[in-house]
């Protein structure tokens, strides 16, 4: 009985929890001691590279966002300009790895853009400009939109616009490219929509879901997906048509995404499998998922769990979501008591951030995808 009580109070907190002050965010705080430098450059990597990308960047800027931190804020752009973009980031589009090079020197280890970091970036300055009235972060993300633009959008023959992984390295020998669907956040394309009248963000969420709906064959999403003219979209040959790390992005997109947007129901019917699969057959989110045949294997991070919470809220799986929070509180680092996963890693704690993050109340996004944070 008091198993079952505990139960129906810890759901409760989880669907209908207060607000609660977004200056007073531990799991931030947690994270900016554990991966922040005092310079504004994040740690992605523990190994004796050290390396930081421009995802880390482009997600702590978000984060300063929504806990209304300008310093922070300002210290994660600045180094992001001087270190990835070359002292410019309205001229070019940020690098997407920086760390210790082979002669021990430190500085830009691969120089192509990451459109996952890209968008983000352009999505929190245009959003930053708005919030904190501030033109200064406005005209910068017009400019990183600008670039986006340029150098990411390809209309692929037969597809229409689609948004690229980066502006190399993802072509195919058919002529054709490899796509990551957990590159399409459709809260960030209504802004850019927004912001660029007369660009493609439209178009690119119908081809998004189109993609989607052509790989879709039990319910789940891959990593990557193949696309040419000759074959359409098709299980990517060099990582196949499993989902895991990269994947587990679109669930939490689209559960974050509101209700009211036209695209959240017409997702919903091409995402249903982790509905379907916890805790009808599972009890915790698998690490991998053979796309194809539903085939799962693995023990997942807890950081999956935090990023299926707003996934289980809208898709009302009230057994999944209770299951998903108990294993979150198992799951926590002793030493701080926030930070999730015994052995931390930078991209377990972001998921985290995210999903707990709106479930708390700390942020959520508007039908026209704008951000709506809780100190505002």
């Amino acid at each position: 009985m008091v198993v079952t009580i505990w139960r129906i109070v810890s759901l409760l907190w989880l669907m209908f929890a207060l607000p609660v002050c977004a200056n007073d965010w531990p799991l931030w705080q947690a994270f900016g001691n554990s991966f922040i430098q005092a310079d504004g450059r994040v740690l992605a990597d523990e190994s004796e590279q050290r390396y930081s990308t421009s995802e880390g960047q482009a997600y702590a800027l978000f984060f300063t966002l929504v806990a209304n931190d300008r310093a922070a804020f300002d210290r994660i752009l600045v180094w992001t300009r001087d270190n990835l973009a070359g002292g410019d980031l309205s001229a070019r589009l940020p690098a997407w790895q920086w760390g210790k090079k082979p002669d021990g020197a430190w500085g830009v280890l691969d120089q192509n853009s990451a459109s996952d970091a890209d968008t983000w970036f352009a999505y929190t300055l245009l959003e930053a400009g708005r919030l904190w009235h501030e033109p200064r972060y406005t005209a910068q993300g017009n400019l990183m939109l600008a670039n986006i633009r340029i150098h990411l959008i390809r209309d692929l023959p037969g597809a229409g616009p689609m948004l690229l992984s980066a502006a190399s390295g993802f072509d195919l020998e058919s002529k054709g490219s490899r796509l990551n669907p957990s590159y399409f956040p459709v809260q960030l394309l209504r802004v850019f929509s927004k912001a660029d009248p007369s660009g493609p963000w439209r178009a690119v969420v119908e081809n998004n879901l189109k993609m989607l709906q052509s790989v879709n064959v039990k319910g789940y999403v891959p990593d990557w997906i193949a696309y040419d003219s000759s074959h359409g979209y098709f299980p990517d040959a060099k990582y196949g048509a499993i989902g895991t790390h990269d994947a587990i992005r679109v669930y939490l997109w689209w559960g974050m995404l509101s209700r009211q947007d036209p695209m959240s129901g017409r997702i919903k019917k091409v995402i249903s499998g982790m509905n379907q699969l916890i805790p009808k057959q599972e009890t915790t989110p698998p690490l991998t998922v053979e796309t194809q045949t539903g085939a799962v294997s693995g023990i997942s991070p807890p950081s999956f769990s935090a990023a299926l919470l707003p996934y289980f809220v809208s898709m009302g799986n009230s057994a999944a979501l209770r299951l998903q929070r108990e294993r979150l509180v198992a799951e926590q680092e002793p030493a701080t008591g926030v930070l999730i996963g015994h052995e931390l890693h930078y991209y377990d704690q972001v998921l985290a951030l995210f999903g707990m993050g709106w479930m708390e109340h700390r942020f959520s996004f508007s039908p026209q995808g704008q951000l709506v944070v809780q100190w505002k």
